[in-house]
């Protein structure tokens, strides 16, 4: 008699069946996948500088490590029990919602260089600290945009809050999730940011030529290559054929794949020629890009004597009024000490009894003087210009 028991893999996979089967899993395709995440590549070096000028002199580095194509309970599977949810919108060539998402503790650590504390109360003030690294990822993003793929996106007002990741709410549809590898000052910070799946098609588009065919497809191919112009070297560039020249290769190598005739050393007139601005908007003329004669600008020479000359109109500024103070002296003091000053209360100032007061022409060191009386008021009579380099010091 034959042993009728089943494992357990088997007894899982009917169970899955009786259900309907599992649902299989989305991914983005190659050419959406591989474009977004050199996107965020050659956004993340901006960013990086961007937010080192924020933290007091603690450098930051940030890198994309991972893109893909998730329903909501696989983004809620990568957060924390609480996090600082920053949500920021986009518009114009590319519209959707978009965010990013930090456990609370590395947004303590986050939040700590831009206030100069050391112990981080994550409330309303430090959730808006945390909206100007929002702002700023996002502008540096929506920058590179516009460089690499010629898209404008605008990015929204940043809105930050505390919450449990069970309330965090999320488009519908599939999400695109990015996760980073951040270090701040040698500590790993967490960082997740999600956008719409629409988004990313519409920011990426398809690959030239998808959906055509012959020569309207080669027509498509040369129509996307104009735009190509001021790329980053070896960067995936939309619609090229397999085998274009990439980073490294010698200027005017044989590609595989490259069409028939395609522009190499020696290439009649009106081709992209070596030397010429990167990103100049060619012209179509004849089959072939040509583009406009380029030349220097000349300015005037401003002589030395139009410069002289120009010296008399000082006179056109004699009846400007500047502020004049006479500067007794000055003295440092606690905040205990200031909160307990009263009436008779004495200052002892830097300067010492006999000594030259400073004469300041808004607010600059000119000159020293010393103390007189005229009439019933007080004056001062200059006793000493100060020099260039002394002005210097003083202000």
């Amino acid at each position: 008699m034959s042993d009728l028991s089943l494992s357990q893999d088997e007894i899982d996979a009917l169970l899955m069946g009786s259900s309907g089967g599992s649902k299989p899993k989305k991914s983005l395709t190659d050419f959406e996948e591989q474009s977004f995440f050199n996107l965020l590549r050659d956004a993340a070096s901006s960013q990086s500088k961007a937010l080192t000028g924020m933290m007091e002199g603690k450098e930051v580095t940030l890198s994309p490590a991972s893109v893909e194509l998730v329903d909501r309970d696989g983004f809620l599977d990568n957060l924390s029990q609480e996090v600082v949810e920053l949500k920021v919108g986009f518009s114009d060539d590319a519209t959707g919602e978009h965010g990013f998402y930090l456990p609370v503790d590395d947004a303590a650590l986050v939040v700590g260089p831009m206030t100069g504390q050391t112990q981080v109360e994550m409330n309303g003030a430090a959730v808006n600290a945390l909206e100007e690294v929002a702002s700023q990822l996002s502008a540096s993003l929506s920058t590179t945009t516009s460089v690499i793929l010629k898209k404008n996106i605008t990015p929204g007002p940043p809105m930050g809050q505390k919450v449990f990741k069970a309330m965090v709410q999320t488009p519908e549809g599939d999400l695109v999730m990015v996760t980073f590898d951040m270090n701040l000052d040698g500590n790993a910070i967490k960082l997740v940011e999600i956008f719409e799946y629409s988004f990313v098609k519409a920011l990426v588009g398809k690959p030239a030529g998808e959906g055509r065919s012959g020569n309207n497809q080669n027509a498509g191919n040369q129509q996307n290559n104009q735009g190509m112009q001021g790329m980053p070297q070896g960067y995936p560039q939309q619609g090229m054929p397999q085998g274009y020249p990439g980073q490294g290769m010698p200027q005017g190598y044989p590609q595989q794949g490259m069409p028939q005739g395609y522009p190499q050393q020696g290439m009649p007139q009106g081709y992209p020629q070596q030397g010429m601005p990167m990103g100049y908007p060619p012209q179509q003329m004849g089959g072939f890009m040509n583009y406009p004669s380029v030349q220097g600008v000349q300015l005037p020479n401003f002589s030395q004597n139009n410069y002289s000359s120009d010296q008399g109109n000082i006179g056109l500024l004699m009846d400007v009024t500047m502020e004049v103070t006479v500067e007794l002296g000055r003295a440092k003091k606690q905040i205990k000490d200031i909160l307990g000053m009263g009436e008779g209360t004495i200052i002892a100032l830097d300067k010492l009894a006999g000594e030259a007061v400073d004469i300041l022409v808004n607010h600059k060191l000119i000159a020293k003087g010393e103390v007189v009386v005229i009439d019933e008021n007080f004056g001062v009579r200059v006793t000493e210009i100060v020099s260039g380099p002394d002005k210097m010091m003083e202000g």
